[in-house]
């Protein structure tokens, strides 16, 4: 175990004491479609291992168990016990996240259910975490869109904004813990270590794609930001690459037309349907070309007799017949008949 690794388990450690509503207040965030994992530290031992899920009953009981490591499905702990250390660490993990996972957690440890502690941990599952790793995000037009801006301090004003430097178009801004303006969304989450800014944009459109930034501002000190590129891809594509027949059901649907004039339909979306149009257009006719050059191969292809010992005599007859003109194979087939035969 690392010295860092082992500030950090103590730092719990030291929430833990202080008493449950400080660790209540702990948020992990995890990225869509990736994995989640967290130590749960306790001052205590025991032998029954409990991962659960806001209430812990029914479906939400997600581990029990008296093993060490233990796995159901998308859920996994792990216990570690040191005789040289005064506290134990229960180790959990969540595969394959998806929003739906987000929500409040339990990590429980003990002799028995009735004697066992609990420590308490929310989740929040977002579609990136931007932590300065990762500078692009996709999204589908028409969905929401939440990131998470990860900074190793706190700030003052909190801002969200479109535009590189010098050109920044502030889209919500607050100097409190959340603002809202229009279809974007600004919360803050502070943390032991630093600051989470959480920016949400509703209803996604073609034009929503560009560069963006978090900020905040410091005083006396630099600037916190981030930026990003957010990419909105159509969802006529999405169907494409999954089902080229679902484009055309899309496109002749009455009912998707019908609602895409209401709504006013794009000229980029025109643009873009017909592009596949073209695309599978100039497939088919190279297809058919290949097609047509590879049966004028097969067909045109002069038959060649095998001139070796073990050749058919009507190979040899074919051979003989292609030396001939046309009429003379009509001369050599035809047999007079012999009047005098009776």
């Amino acid at each position: 175990m690392t010295v860092l690794q082992s500030f950090f388990i103590f730092f719990l450690l030291s929430l833990q004491v202080r008493g449950s509503r400080a660790v209540q207040a702990l948020t992990h965030y995890g990225e869509s479609g990736g994995n989640f994992s967290s130590p749960c530290p306790f001052l205590s031992f025991g032998t029954l291992k409990i991962f659960c899920r806001e209430n812990c009953e029914g479906e939400n009981l997600l581990i029990r168990t008296n093993e060490k490591t233990a796995q159901n499905g998308r859920y996994r702990t792990e216990y570690v016990r040191e005789a040289s250390r005064t506290y134990s660490v229960l180790s959990v993990s969540i595969s394959g996240l998806n929003r739906s996972d987000s929500g409040l957690y339990r990590c429980g440890l003990g002799d028995s259910s009735s004697s066992a502690s609990y420590q308490d941990f929310r989740l929040v599952v977002v579609d990136a975490l931007l932590d300065g790793n990762k500078d692009h995000v996709y999204k589908e037009a028409g969905s929401s869109l939440t990131v998470a801006c990860s900074f190793g301090s706190s700030g003052g004003t909190k801002s969200f904004c479109r535009g590189g430097p010098g050109e920044e178009e502030v889209l919500v801004q607050t100097g409190g813990d959340r603002g809202e303006k229009g279809r974007y969304t600004l919360e803050y989450d502070k943390q032991p270590s630093g600051g989470v800014l959480l920016v949400t944009i509703t209803q996604l459109t073609q034009s929503d794609s560009g560069r963006y930034r978090c900020k905040m501002d410091r005083k006396f000190l630099p600037d916190l930001y981030r930026d990003f590129r957010i990419n909105v891809t159509n969802a006529v594509f999405k169907s494409f690459s999954s089902s080229p027949a679902s484009v055309f059901s899309k496109i002749t649907d009455p009912t998707l037309m019908n609602t895409t004039a209401s709504e006013g339909f794009s000229s980029k979306t025109s643009e873009e349907v017909l592009l596949v149009v073209l695309i599978l257009t100039f497939a088919f006719i190279l297809f058919s070309v290949v097609l047509l050059v590879f049966c004028r191969k097969k067909i045109c292809k002069p038959k060649k007799g095998t001139k070796t010992g073990g050749s058919d005599k009507s190979d040899q007859q074919s051979d003989a017949y292609e030396n001939y003109p046309s009429g003379d194979l009509i001369y050599r087939n035809f047999k007079p008949v012999n009047k005098n035969k009776k």
